[in-house]
């Protein structure tokens, strides 16, 4: 700046950046080639031919000044009389049309967090497949479409569970808030979800989100009519219904993770009716249940009642209506569940698969030898049921109840023809409609007399022998 003169006009500064790595700026020779691209540009375009300009030469380290240059006339430059030939770029290359272009390189599956996370997350399968389960499937694991009713202690552990095993599409449905006594046995809730009282259902599907990069998960706020629990209206019962039964009609596999025995009907009748994957999971004090539903062949929840649901929280305390379990029932019943639910996802009739014989159950490795009741990661049972008290597990299988008030072809059928009609009936009146619709009634009328016919033909004397 000390050499420009403003006023002087014929005083030109032209300065231009250097890449070279030359560090003598004494020698003028040295300075970097793009000065002759520089002067030929200032002949040819701000036509400075035969006059002298200064030109600097900035480097970041060291700049090179040359004072009086003079810009060389166009007739010094070898001009060709041909067209200007079309010149090629260094690193450029023929693409898949044939024409030139630069070589691009995908950085993104190395640099890119969330894509690095993606694939992180499914090492784990990949390695099983590719070392112990050939035949794995592992595509279907992530396309499968779980929904979740209950977003409580066992609706957490299974969640994570599902994680596990490569589920991306997960759904909860649960109307409760996060309570300060829930975060040290959910996992998927904190403090903060306490103190902003976040819908269980919501903060869980949050949750699993911020844990896996690609999981679509959704949290619906929705009540699910129970028998014995009135309904305030028609109109918001039927909403809730359709609703319902649209979530449990597109998804694959549907959880029945609820604290009250009721709520699991309204979905065991859904699931019979549109012939769904249903895994359920139940908890005690000391003792739980894992079961699928496969109707009409093997029972479901409520094929071992011989009454009807019904409300089980009325005339019962607060902490009677409270599930009180052992904090280790859970992820042990929820890792049993998902287990299931990927050994029935691999058997070519999935959850129509029929259940291991009393033989079979006792084999160390079932996958050895395959079976109509195995499938690659082995049997799958009708029950799985475990006691913490004796510390073991039993595995029975149930017969579908003609009678079930939650599965039986005349409940089935009636959903279907109107559920709206049979779900209203259901919630606004007693246990005794479900039993006299289903046929259960009947059924221990006839019990009863056929027991009592079996009494009369008994003499005293035959009583007094046997005794």
């Amino acid at each position: 700046r000390e050499h420009y003169d403003v006023e002087k006009k014929e005083s030109i500064w032209i300065a231009f950046v250097d890449r070279t790595t030359q560090t003598q700026p004494d020698q003028k020779s040295h300075m970097g080639w793009l000065l002759r691209n520089v002067v030929a540009y200032l002949s040819f375009h701000w036509n400075l031919e035969g006059k002298e300009v200064n030109i600097v030469s900035y480097r970041p380290t060291n700049s090179v000044l040359l004072k009086n240059v003079v810009v060389p006339l166009k007739e010094t430059y070898n001009m060709l009389d041909e067209p200007t030939p079309h010149y090629k770029v260094v690193g450029w290359e023929p693409n898949v049309r044939g024409m030139a272009g630069p070589r691009k390189v995908n950085l993104k599956p190395l640099l890119d967090p969330h894509h690095l996370a993606v694939q992180a997350a499914d090492l784990n399968l990949k390695l099983m497949k590719w070392r112990m389960i050939p035949n794995l499937d592992v595509t279907m694991l992530q396309s499968a479409k779980v929904l979740l009713l209950g977003a409580g202690t066992l609706g957490c552990s299974v969640a994570r569970t599902l994680l596990g095993w490569g589920i991306r599409d997960i759904t909860f449905v649960d109307y409760g808030k996060v309570s300060y006594s829930n975060p040290v046995r959910q996992p998927l809730f904190t403090l903060k979800d306490c103190q902003q009282e976040t819908y269980k259902a919501v903060a869980a599907a949050k949750a699993l989100r911020d844990i896996a990069a690609d999981v679509k998960s959704e949290g619906l706020v929705l009540s699910i009519p129970m028998p014995g629990h009135a309904e305030s209206s028609r109109e918001a019962l039927s909403e809730t219904v359709m609703k319902l039964d649209k979530l449990v009609e597109d998804c694959d596999v549907v959880y029945m993770l609820t604290d009250t025995r009721e709520a699991r009907w309204l979905p065991t009748v859904m699931g019979a009716a549109h012939n769904k994957m249903v895994i359920n999971a139940a908890l005690g004090l000391d003792s739980w249940l894992v079961m699928r539903h496969a109707a009409p062949t093997l029972g479901c929840y409520f094929c071992n009642d011989v009454v009807g649901p019904d409300n089980s929280t009325k005339n019962r305390t607060l902490d009677q209506q409270c599930t009180v379990t052992r904090p280790g029932l859970a992820p042990i019943a929820a890792s049993m569940a998902v287990e299931l639910m990927v050994s029935l996802m691999h058997h070519p009739l999935k959850q129509n698969a029929p259940a291991p014989s009393s033989k079979r159950t006792n084999q160390f490795s079932p996958t050895v030898s395959a079976a109509e009741d195995t499938s690659e990661l082995g049997l799958m049972p009708h029950q799985i049921r475990g006691s913490l008290v004796s510390y073991t597990i039993m595995t029975p299988t149930v017969q579908a109840f003609s009678y079930c008030t939650g599965c039986c072809p005349k409940i089935v059928e009636e959903y279907k023809r109107d559920k709206v009609e049979l779900v209203w009936n259901v919630c606004s009146q007693s246990g005794t409609y479900l039993e006299d619709l289903s046929g259960l009634t009947s059924f221990r009328k006839e019990s009863a007399s056929l027991l009592d016919d079996t009494i009369e033909d008994w003499d005293e004397d035959d009583i007094s022998e046997e005794e």
